[in-house]
């Protein structure tokens, strides 16, 4: 009983290892995937931006258009004055001539407040894209960091289940089934030891009915509590 009490703490203590390895993996994949998808926010929030400055210089395009053709109604209106003859053909360009004025101006207004745009836009691009790719080299180089600690988890995981698959195979397998279980629900620790009358694995007295006859046999059984595998370490040990 000796031998198969010290086989499953060896395994315990391997699939432990296992464990620890496995979730070292998800904790750096999952610092992988925040990396990447904070790559992936900046850079759409940049074609976003990107997005917006060409609609808005798309209309600015077009007022600007706009613009230099009151501009030249203007032009056109004031030229044809001198050549009036009436005062009534003269009050009708003036009237013209006043409305594309004021047109202008509200196509003037209209491309300032465009330009206005265009430069808080750029300014919010360029911050954007300096921070990507601020972002960029520090992922690329924590991302090769990354990627190596993973193949080292996986060639050092590689040995060990390789380990396991040898160890698991001398449990008996009544044994084992138990101990796969508790592995699972018990967050790893499935065998532990009943130590002064109590299970250290839930910290719970056991009946002294129960531990004393623990400690005639020095067998393996299983704690009625947590259900925990429970094995008592001979004197002296």
């Amino acid at each position: 009983m000796k031998e198969e009490v010290q086989l499953l703490i060896d395994l315990q203590e391997l699939d432990q290892h296992i464990i620890s390895g496995r979730k070292k993996q998800d904790k750096l994949r999952e610092e992988q995937s925040d990396l990447t998808v904070k790559t992936d926010k900046l850079s759409a929030l940049i074609a976003q931006l990107d997005a917006e400055i060409a609609t808005i210089e798309d209309e600015r395009g077009e007022v600007n258009q706009a613009l230099l053709r009151e501009q030249d109604n203007v032009e056109k209106a004031e030229s044809r004055l001198p050549e009036i003859k009436t005062q009534k053909e003269y009050l009708a360009i003036l009237k013209e001539v006043d409305v594309a004025k004021k047109q202008t101006k509200d196509l003037q207004e209209i491309l300032q407040g465009r330009d206005e745009a265009l430069n808080t836009l750029k300014e919010d691009r360029d911050e954007k894209q300096q921070e990507l790719d601020a972002l960029k080299s520090t992922c690329d180089s924590r991302c090769n960091e990354i990627g190596d600690l993973l193949n080292e988890i996986d060639e050092s995981l590689v040995s060990e289940d390789s380990k396991r698959a040898g160890l698991i195979e001398k449990v008996p397998t009544t044994i084992r089934k138990r101990y796969e279980l508790l592995l699972k629900r018990r967050n790893g620790t499935a065998l532990v030891e009943a130590r002064r009358g109590t299970c250290t694995g839930c910290n719970m007295h056991l009946p002294p009915q129960f531990f004393n006859s623990m400690l005639k046999k020095q067998s393996i059984d299983s704690c009625p509590h947590c259900n925990r595998l429970l094995f008592i370490m001979p004197e002296g040990e």
